[in-house]
Parts: structure tokens; C-alpha cells; sequence
């Protein structure tokens, strides 16, 4: 009898073990603990502001009345004598101001405890006159108002909204979504879908991985160079719109002011 009970409870079994093997890592219980790493640096007469993050949340604020910059940070682990290891780097390097989460990596796997985690969540406030360059490693990144960006991203979400200059992404994964650019837009991307909207100057997609391509109200061109996969859907281009290079997928069009080149195969949509 117990036998037989056993035999039929190791489906139901199963199925808990396959469930919990796809639980995400950070709902794993496990205790967080958190410290503040504040820092304000003086951005006066700066041509540049470089931010280097690490895993953690970013988001940079652009504002017209400061000269200074302005960083609240979060130190997280899931082990309280590793806070002193996470720390906050911001100063003043000639006409550059420098901003470095500076972590270490996982020390690994042993028998007795799952991976250390560590994070840096970073809040800047910027002048939005000054150039941005960003280097992020994971997690999401999202920045308003700012001043002309370069941002180089490991992986996660990206979110631009109103900057003032040219904007260039180079992105691993992750879907980016960029609404009002006072500048032109280049972007790189190894996979999740691409949204602009509301771009003054030209659009460039020169590598696409993977992901949908959805661009609307640009004042220049729209050109994609290389797209692997997924549809490009574009609306109301001031200039022309150009296709180089197209893998898989559809491509739509509309409301476009100058010459459409794209393949033959894939042409769908009015001038």
C-alpha cells in the first residue's frame, strides 16, 4: 500500500521540481541587506560626465538649474559582511566627472552557500547640457532629460525619454525604447525589440540580432543596415527609408517624405 501510494505521488513530485527550477533568481528567499553610497561632485565647467555601473537599477536625471552631480546609491548583497565590499567612486578627473560602481565579481559556488550577490543601484542627477558616456553592466537602465548619450549596455531594459543630442547605443539584449531626441540615433543590438519615437535627426539600426524594429516621426533618414530577425514597422519618416540588409520577418511602411529602398520580397506599405 505504501508502495503503491509512493508510485503514485512522485508525478505530482516532479512536477514541484520542474516548477521551482524556473523560479527566478531574485525570488529566491535569501535576506537583503542594503547601505547608502552617496556622492555629489562638482560638474562645473565639465565636457563629459562618465558613468560606469555595474549590475543594479540606473537612472539618470537631466536638469537645467544644477552644476553639479548628484548620485544616491544602493549597496544590496544577501550576505551583510560583504556591504564594505561595494563601493561608490565619484570625482572630478580634469574636465571629466567620473562615477563608478565598483564591486566585485561572484566569488562562486561552495558546498556550504549559494552565490554571493552583489548590486549597485545608482540615482544621478546630471546638468543636461553635459554629455553622457555609459557603460552599464545588467539590469535596467533608463535615462530623462539628459544631454547627448553613448551608452554601451551588457543586458536589460533600456529607456531614453527627451535628450538633447545625439544618442548612440551599443546593446547587448534587452528591449530599448528611446521617445524624443533632439539629435540622430545609432543603434547596435543583439536581440529584444527596438521602439523610437519623436527623433529630430536621422535613425540608424546598423546591427539588429533579433527583435521587432518599430520607428515612427523621424525628421532624417530611417536606414537599417542588418536586421536577423523579427518585422520592421515604420511611419512618418521626413527622409528617406532604406533597407540594406533584411533576415526574416515583414516590413511595413507609411507616410515616408523621400525614396524607399528596400527588398523587393519584403516591400509592404505606401510612400
Amino acid at each position: 500500500m505504501l508502495s503503491a501510494l509512493a508510485r503514485f505521488r512522485v508525478p505530482g513530485i516532479l512536477a514541484l521540481i520542474v516548477a521551482a527550477s524556473f523560479i527566478p533568481k531574485r525570488a529566491k528567499a535569501y535576506e537583503e541587506y542594503t547601505a547608502p553610497r552617496d556622492a555629489d561632485v562638482n560638474a562645473a565647467g565639465a565636457r563629459s560626465i562618465r558613468i560606469e555601473a555595474a549590475a543594479g537599477i540606473l537612472r539618470v536625471q537631466g536638469r537645467s538649474d544644477i552644476t553639479r552631480v548628484r548620485v544616491k546609491g544602493t549597496a544590496r548583497t544577501n550576505r551583510r559582511s560583504l556591504l564594505d565590499d561595494i563601493k561608490l567612486i565619484a570625482e572630478r578627473r580634469g574636465d571629466e566627472v567620473y562615477i563608478k560602481a565598483d564591486i566585485p565579481e561572484s566569488r562562486g559556488w561552495d558546498s556550504v552557500r549559494d552565490y554571493d550577490q552583489y548590486g549597485l543601484d545608482l540615482v544621478i542627477e546630471v546638468p543636461n547640457s553635459i554629455p553622457l558616456d555609459v557603460e552599464d553592466g545588467s539590469g535596467e537602465a533608463e535615462f530623462v532629460n539628459t544631454g547627448a548619450l553613448e551608452l554601451n549596455d551588457g543586458s536589460g531594459e533600456i529607456n531614453i525619454r527627451s535628450a538633447r543630442g545625439d544618442v548612440r547605443i551599443d546593446d547587448g539584449s534587452g528591449n530599448i525604447t528611446i521617445e524624443g531626441v533632439q539629435g540622430s540615433v545609432r543603434i547596435n543590438d543583439g536581440s529584444g525589440n527596438i521602439r523610437a519615437r519623436d527623433v529630430t535627426g536621422s535613425v540608424v539600426v546598423a546591427d539588429d540580432g533579433s527583435g521587432d524594429i518599430d520607428v515612427s516621426s523621424v525628421g532624417g533618414t530611417m536606414r537599417v543596415e542588418n536586421d536577423g530577425s523579427g518585422n520592421i514597422d515604420v511611419d512618418r519618416v521626413s527622409g528617406d527609408f532604406v533597407v540594406e540588409h533584411d533576415g526574416s520577418g515583414s516590413i511595413r511602411y507609411d507616410t515616408v517624405k523621400g525614396s524607399v529602398r528596400i527588398p523587393d520580397r519584403r516591400r509592404r506599405g505606401r510612400a
